[in-house]
């Protein structure tokens, strides 16, 4: 998986890891975020590398599947591009309310 890819992992576990159980919403949160390695993973869980792999397959898979579906993350990024966008044009007034939105865009 490229750079990028595990980004964006990271990302929709962000926007939909509610939707996960807790046990997949960390092993998603350990691999991606903390950079944790299989083995290590499986350590810390009682369980092989393996299982821990296919865990996370399952995982990734109901995350990807959530955005194919929903598109939450493709619309914030492309909301908050035009935003910036925006902002270099826009007045001091305008602005305020550009970086309010961004905000909200960010919680």
């Amino acid at each position: 998986m490229e750079k990028q890819d595990k980004l964006y992992m990271s990302i929709y576990n962000d926007f939909y890891g509610g939707l996960l159980t807790d046990y997949q919403s960390r092993l998603i949160s350990m691999y991606y975020d903390e950079d944790m390695s299989l083995a290590e993973i499986g350590k810390e869980c009682g369980i092989s590398p393996q299982g821990v792999r296919d865990a996370l397959m399952r995982a990734e898979k109901t995350l990807t599947t959530m955005e194919s579906k929903l598109g939450l993350v493709k619309k914030t990024l492309e909301m908050k591009r035009l935003l910036l966008e925006f902002e270099k044009v826009a007045t001091d007034e305008q602005k305020k309310e550009i970086k309010q939105a961004l905000a909200i865009l960010e919680e």
